[in-house]
């Protein structure tokens, strides 16, 4: 199963989830009604349209399970993907040198190159963690009602299979960090994040408070900028942080290849570090931490500016009086983040690739907890045109 790589999986849901939220908070463009009353009535501060999204019927327990079930098909498609691979390499001989225990070659033991579990088995495995992630993707269509959905899992459980299955399969090829970056970045977070707010669409109480959002597939949404700021459920922030997300995956599949640099070149697998050479994968590892850490210290900042707000706001009734509250807070999110993109080449340039390996998994958890904390800060700060909190 390979779990020091499945925060890879996890992190894409966490970063999604709290995209949508952001998207559910979003305020007047949620609240229809055609009772002029409640319009007051949110203006003032009153009134349902003024009640958190959250506060309504089983609103948080709709949204935890969407959560789950996004949560369910990236971790069971990654375990799934993990064990294909295993076979794959195993039968065609990539991983002959890992049939011994880690203890001996320093690198993690193989099933199906070990001959501990038969190909067949394996192969099996893979099959049932792929069906536990079809099982939940279909839930999420359903419950989204957004059936489109089957077709990109199914385009998911291709790409998995075809990474190192097949006649020409692509991993073999150099074009792994491009699929992860696509698919356990791009798809995996911002499908998580369309996913939870179309659940919502109609939600709430008819003729004063609903949430209502356009299909993705709705042409008008795309005017006026609306599709990018939350009006069919995705926004530009969450394809920034969807971006941080996919180059998370890249420098933990970078690590892996760099491990294996020269079994792969050895029996013919052009990975991007064997295309690259050493020194050039090294390269292009530290530019991918950085691009990693720039891109999401930038949301730290936005963030934290916002999230500023409601400390002032929770400690003052005010807000704007504590703008100073985003030092301490951009400090918190940030600096961790910083020294674990340093780590991460510097224990590789070591030799140390399982503990790199470790740390690259704790970056991409790091980032998906403390972006989802400062986005439900952020939701929860108080909207200063409503009278009375300025």
């Amino acid at each position: 199963m390979r779990p020091r790589t499945l925060p890879a999986s996890i992190a894409p849901v966490l970063v999604g989830a709290a995209s949508a939220w952001s998207v559910l908070s979003g305020g007047g463009q949620h609240c229809v009604s055609t009772d002029d009353g409640v319009w007051m009535d949110m203006e003032m501060g009153k009134g349902p349209c003024a009640m958190p999204w959250y506060a309504y019927g089983d609103a948080l327990p709709r949204f935890a399970g969407m959560t789950l079930l996004c949560m369910g098909v990236a971790l069971f498609l990654q375990i799934a993907v993990n064990f294909a691979n295993d076979y794959s390499d195993g039968v065609r001989g990539t991983d002959e040198s890992r049939g011994v225990h880690e203890s001996v070659s320093g690198k993690p033991q193989r099933l199906t190159a070990s001959g501990l579990v038969a190909p067949g088995r394996v192969l099996a495995a893979a099959g049932v963690a792929a069906a536990l992630a079809c099982v939940c993707g279909l839930a999420v269509a359903v419950l989204s009602r957004q059936y489109w959905f089957v077709g990109v899992g199914l385009l998911c459980l291709a790409a998995g299979w075809w990474y190192t299955g097949g006649r020409h399969p692509y991993g073999y090829a150099g074009l792994g960090e491009a699929s992860v970056f696509v698919f356990f970045g791009l798809v995996a977070t911002l499908g998580t994040q369309l996913a939870v707010v179309q659940a919502f669409d109609g939600f709430g109480m008819p003729g004063a408070w609903r949430i209502d959002v356009s299909s993705p597939f709705d042409v008008s949404a795309w005017s006026g900028g609306w599709y990018w700021r939350g009006a069919a459920g995705l926004d530009w922030f969450g394809f920034l942080a969807a971006v941080c997300v996919g180059l998370d995956a890249v420098a933990l599949l970078m690590v892996n290849n760099l491990r294996d640099i020269d079994d792969d070149r050895v029996h013919g697998k052009r990975t991007l570090a064997v295309r690259l050479g050493e020194r050039g994968a090294r390269a292009a590892l530290v530019a991918c931490e950085a691009a990693q850490w720039l891109t999401s210290a930038f949301l730290y900042l936005w963030l934290c500016l916002a999230s500023a707000d409601w400390v002032s706001y929770a400690a003052t009734g005010h807000i704007g009086r504590m703008d100073w509250a985003a030092l301490p807070l951009l400090l918190a999110a940030a600096a961790p983040g910083l020294a674990m993109a340093v780590r991460v080449p510097s224990r590789v340039a070591r030799g140390r690739f399982g503990a790199a390996l470790k740390t690259a998994g704790l970056q991409a958890l790091w980032f998906a907890v403390a972006f989802a904390a400062l986005s439900f800060m952020t939701a929860a700060a108080p909207d200063p045109s409503i009278s009375g909190v300025v």
